[in-house]
């Protein structure tokens, strides 16, 4: 393991994941954001192997002797939205929800709360940073600072807009009832399954096109995370943890002083 390549790789994470923390409002429950991005970011790790060890099992290569003819644009389209979209998204969203529900999830009132916005986030680039590590260790040494560049303006960036577009699904499920709670859920991971794969499907053809219709998908995701979180996570709607308050002095003597029977 290169020392270089894993500062790389824990770099071209490092600038989301402070806005994350830094723009993250105020719950009163900031000592549990550490078990969070601590978990989150292993769970990232853990899905990257998921992926991995699935798709050897789904997809096992094998020789194909005789000559398939197959349409380019069909074989993009399978790798952007099925082996790479479905699959990533599938296990992300799982571990997602399952992480949310242990440490941002309100029992009581069945709703996830606001950290599961952080979930999301850093489950994301806990994915990426393993992947961009893989990515910069395989460049040629004279590229590695041209793709530690790229994946972290675009590929980090596109694992974590999927996913917070997905953290926030979650979130706005706690305006819907049962069972229209579980579809809601659904659809947020079919929209991420989505966004993966038009974001494969533009870049895996390197070209300019490509990359300009990645950047304006970038736009559009980002002004609708920053819209819906502005009107779901608002500081004044927020679920804050009170202190205990004080009792009154006057319930405490009414308490010690017997009442006079009249």
């Amino acid at each position: 393991m290169s020392l270089e390549v894993i500062l790389l790789a824990i770099g071209s994470i490092f600038p989301w994941g402070f806005y994350l923390i830094y723009t993250q409002p105020n719950t009163g429950r900031e000592k549990r954001f550490f078990f969070i991005i601590f978990f989150a970011l292993l769970l990232g790790w853990i899905s990257t192997e998921l992926v991995l060890r699935a798709s050897a099992f789904i997809w096992p290569e094998t020789e194909i002797k005789a000559k398939v003819a197959k349409s380019i644009l069909s074989q993009t389209a399978f790798l952007a939205f099925v082996k790479a979209g479905m699959m990533e998204e599938l296990c992300k969203s799982i571990l997602i929800v399952s992480l949310s529900l242990i440490l941002a999830f309100d029992w009581k009132k069945k709703e996830f709360l606001p950290e599961t916005f952080l979930v999301g986030g850093f489950v994301a680039l806990g994915f990426a940073g393993i992947e961009n590590y893989h990515y910069i260790l395989t460049a040629k040494e004279d590229d590695r600072i041209h793709t530690f560049i790229l994946r972290t303006l675009k590929s980090s960036n596109a694992h974590l807009l999927i996913n917070l577009c997905f953290a926030l699904c979650l979130i706005k499920s706690n305006k819907r009832q049962f069972p229209d709670k579980y579809w809601y859920i659904l659809s947020g991971f079919l929209l991420a399954v989505v966004q993966h794969g038009l974001f494969d499907f533009f870049v895996i053809p390197v070209g300019r096109f490509g990359h300009w219709a990645a950047t304006a998908l970038f736009v559009g995701i980002w002004v609708w995370i920053v819209k819906d979180r502005r009107v779901y996570m608002k500081e004044e709607k927020i679920y804050k943890e009170k202190p205990p308050q004080e009792k009154p002095l006057n319930e405490e003597v009414s308490q010690v002083v017997p009442e006079i029977i009249r």
